[in-house]
């Protein structure tokens, strides 16, 4: 390790061999790897991250530097823990979100790892709310599988408070709901040059959601390049040549390898607000699931804001998604600035 790569952390534990350090680029992602591995053995974490997925994150980030916003945390030559931070400006209420994303292997939680990278992130947050116009109007956020107290208790001690709740839902694909689609609107499959389309109109009705921000191109480039982008099992609705709504689904094949299941994702589903409440978003899951039946998968999943506002949580429930699994979004409000 180079005197310019380590990246002085705050407060860490006496631990022999411990050094905190900058993002090393492609040589790190085997390293994440094996942390998300050793999460997903301990059911902290799903099994559908991948050196692709880390490479298509990482590479394009988005209000986030990856020299200063990123902190590796390393034992003895062996990688440990991360944080990753990053701020969006909500587009209803123009508050900054301070991301905190830090990760810690499981033989290591605990241990006061979690608390240095909480507080390394606060610290970059409190640099951006400076030098942000309207900075110091924002908060602190992070997450939190239900079932993981660690990290929760780590996260109250810290100052953080449950701010919502979000469900992880699946549906077997049993006893199939049909739902036609409106007179006048129709489907047909996503080609290239209506990828970027796509993706502008979903975001424009995402605007209406909790948490929205505006779109920068780094999350483009991002979104084509994550392998979860499956353009061929979209369901995509048109007026013309108008973007009425999709469900972008996709397939995990190394989730449904670790977890012994075959699940297919109805994700990512929007409808823009002109054409809401004739039963279009219903028609797109319907489609999906009956084509992830074709597909031989024994189920469907999603997730879901239990709050959001356009009655999402009662479309899916009707359609017979069940939760499964319980997020938690902590919020924490900046001080000391």
């Amino acid at each position: 390790m180079t005197e310019q790569n380590l990246y002085p952390l705050e407060n860490t534990p006496k631990i022999e061999g411990l050094i905190s350090r900058h993002f090393e680029g492609e040589s790190d992602y085997p390293k994440m790897l094996a942390i998300y591995t050793n999460l997903h053995a301990a059911g902290q974490y799903p099994g559908d991250t991948t050196i692709e997925s880390l490479r298509a994150e990482y590479t394009n980030l988005s209000n986030s530097d990856p020299h200063d916003d990123l902190i590796f945390v390393d034992v003895n030559g062996e990688t440990i823990g991360f944080c990753r931070f990053y701020w969006e400006r909500q587009v209803k209420t123009g508050d900054y979100s301070y991301g905190i994303l830090f990760r810690v292997d499981p033989s290591w939680q605990g241990q006061g790892i979690e608390q240095s990278l909480i507080e390394w992130g606060e610290t970059r947050g409190r640099y951006y709310a400076a030098v942000l116009p309207e900075g110091d109007k924002g908060f602190f956020v992070t997450q939190c599988r239900e079932p993981d107290r660690t990290r929760f208790n780590i996260l109250m001690e810290c100052g953080f408070t449950i701010d919502r709740y979000y469900h992880s839902m699946s549906r077997p694909l049993i006893d199939l709901p049909e739902h036609p689609l409106p007179e006048g609107i129709t489907v047909r499959p996503a080609l290239p040059k209506d990828f970027r389309k796509i993706w502008e109109a979903a975001n424009e009705a995402y605007k209406d959601e909790y948490g929205a921000a505006d779109p920068t191109e780094e999350w483009y480039q991002n979104y084509k390049s994550d392998t979860n982008f499956q353009p061929m099992l979209w369901q995509v609705t048109w007026d013309g040549d108008e973007v009425v709504g999709s469900v972008q689904n996709y397939v995990s094949l190394e989730e449904n390898e670790l977890e012994g299941h075959m699940r297919g994702y109805t994700e990512a589903i929007t409808v823009r607000r002109e054409w809401r409440h004739r039963g279009i978003a219903s028609s797109l899951i319907c489609r999906s699931m009956a084509m992830f039946k074709a597909m031989n998968m024994d189920e469907v999943a999603l997730t879901a804001d239990t709050q959001n506002p356009t009655g999402a949580m009662r479309l899916y429930t009707n359609l017979g998604y069940r939760p499964y699994m319980t997020l938690l979004e902590l919020h924490k409000k900046i001080l000391n600035i």
